[in-house]
């Protein structure tokens, strides 16, 4: 081992708080007695919390050809629309945005 452990404290302490966060919701048995409105809101506010912090990078990445994450984007939510995937529409994203960067 080395002598310069200490980094890993604060990156395994956000790792644990952000799987409390994302975990809770789905073992707290009393989002079962709200409303199914609320309930739903709450078990998915985990995941909403995640498009702020990852659609400014969409936008912010790619200077000469901004357009690209967003065609990225587009494509991935239309699909996950229609089809209520998961990984094609991230893998489609992927591809949609590296074709847009190569034109």
């Amino acid at each position: 081992m080395t002598d310069h452990p200490p980094f890993m404290i604060p990156i395994l302490l956000s790792a644990v708080a952000t799987f409390l966060v994302r975990a809770l919701p789905y073992y707290a048995t009393f989002l079962d007695r709200l409303p199914k409105f609320l309930s739903k809101s709450l078990r998915l506010l985990s995941v909403a919390a995640l498009g702020p912090l990852i659609f400014p990078g969409v936008i912010l990445d790619y200077n000469q050809s901004w357009y690209a994450g967003l065609l990225g984007i587009a494509a991935a939510a239309l699909f996950a629309y229609k089809r209520q995937g998961m990984i094609i529409p991230i893998l489609l994203s992927i591809g949609v945005t590296y074709l847009a960067l190569l034109l």
